[in-house]
């Protein structure tokens, strides 16, 4: 089987979930004999192929990172930036993959992601008479509270015109069928972990005392944008603090909010028990999660949370909102209302109070990650080729 798959991240060029399952998902479909061409926005980064049966093919330089700074006004800070580079990747892309389907022979499908590769994979179904296969990660409905119309119009169209649609999460195929999509179309394929890889992480014991101090971590990690609720982890960071002030709390991550939460945190009081650390590269992330007591996922709209299950794999207690993805499969994680800090502070309290709380919590959050792997994310993926190429 031979797929044109179209992205905007691979690693190393990552900002969040996109680029982690674009890179998983190829590897594991590559194990199984699929052959992958990977098309993606020039980066400026050393992008090397994790498979032999992977080639990443890079058209249109770019630099800009999608959904980092979406305004509550419906515009991207890139501004036309964005909407200039979008265009000419949809451009170059078709031009592309055209070339090397006359050069390596006829792809089976193309695969797209999202709203930045939708308009390139609905012309190339049509200019090469192949299936094509969306995978929805998110919504603009996810995304911000004030949708921008100039996108929601991109997404109705890649929900109309694909033959089958991939959702991260029950939660993303109800908002892909509010863009118009039909249900009968939409495949619900969750996302998975690499979970040995995040439970051989070693700590230096020097290194964790050092950051640690002798306090509890409570860590936050991701974008800082609205959807993921980094303002209701500083309110709750506050009423932890309250009744424990022994307590540290780290945000790594960077957005646009970064400027409001660092004032937040000085107007609550509790600046000298949070740091933020801004961009953390995946090697850090993965030390972040072993030194941490608990981790939050406090979003407001989470489609699904890849984060989560990097963190059970790491033996984490996990604290997540109701209203994510991940939260529809896992049963060790404490789930609590996004809006609700007195619950988010009081789950806190009681996983850093209660060392038995936080030993079960710890192995069977290991037990369940492991579950979820990226090899049947895969599994499941090439089963929804195959029915679209029979349909085909």
């Amino acid at each position: 089987m031979r797929v044109a798959m179209l992205g905007w991240e691979f690693p190393p060029f990552v900002s969040g979930g996109l680029g982690v399952h674009c890179f998983e998902l190829t590897r594991q479909l590559c194990e199984k004999g699929v052959q992958v061409d990977f098309f993606m926005p020039v980066s400026g980064k050393t992008v090397v192929s994790p498979h032999p049966n992977l080639r990443i093919i890079e058209v249109a330089k770019t630099e800009l990172r999608p959904y980092l700074f979406f305004s509550k006004k419906g515009q991207a800070a890139y501004g036309e930036n964005l909407i200039n580079a979008v265009n000419e990747y949809w451009a170059k892309c078709i031009e592309r993959v055209i070339a090397a389907s006359s050069e390596k022979g006829k792809y089976d499908l193309v695969h797209t992601h999202d709203w930045l590769t939708s308009k390139a994979g609905s012309a190339l179904r049509n200019k090469l008479s192949i299936p094509l296969v969306q995978t929805f990660h998110s919504t603009e409905f996810d995304r911000t509270s004030w949708p921008w119309e100039y996108i929601l119009d991109i997404e109705r169209s890649a929900a109309s015109n694909a033959d089958l649609i991939i959702a991260v999460s029950k939660r993303t195929r109800a908002q892909v069928m509010r863009l118009g999509a039909e249900e009968k179309k939409i495949r619900v394929v969750y996302n998975g972990v690499d979970s040995e890889r995040f439970g051989a992480v070693k700590i230096d014991a020097k290194i964790s005392a050092l950051l640690k101090k002798d306090k509890k971590i409570v860590l936050f990690l991701g974008r800082l944008t609205e959807q993921k609720g980094p303002v209701q982890f500083l309110h709750a960071a506050k009423k932890v603090l309250s009744k424990n002030p022994n307590v540290l709390f780290l945000v790594a991550g960077k957005g646009e909010l970064l400027p409001m939460l660092i004032n937040i945190s000085l107007e609550l009081g509790i600046s000298d028990s949070v740091k933020f650390l801004g961009y953390v590269p995946e090697e850090e992330q993965q030390k972040l999660y072993k030194i941490a007591d608990v981790y939050i996922m406090p979003s407001t709209s989470e489609p699904f949370g890849i984060t989560a299950l990097e963190a059970m794999s790491s033996g984490v207690p996990v604290i997540i909102s109701k209203t994510s993805g991940v939260a529809e499969i896992v049963r060790s994680a404490i789930r609590v209302d996004f809006w609700d800090i007195n619950a988010m502070a009081e789950k806190i309290l009681a996983v850093l109070k209660y060392p038995q709380l936080t030993s079960t919590m710890s192995r069977l959050s290991v037990t369940e990650a492991a579950i979820y792997s990226w090899e049947k994310t895969a599994d499941e993926t090439i089963k929804i080729y195959e029915e679209a190429m029979r349909r085909g």
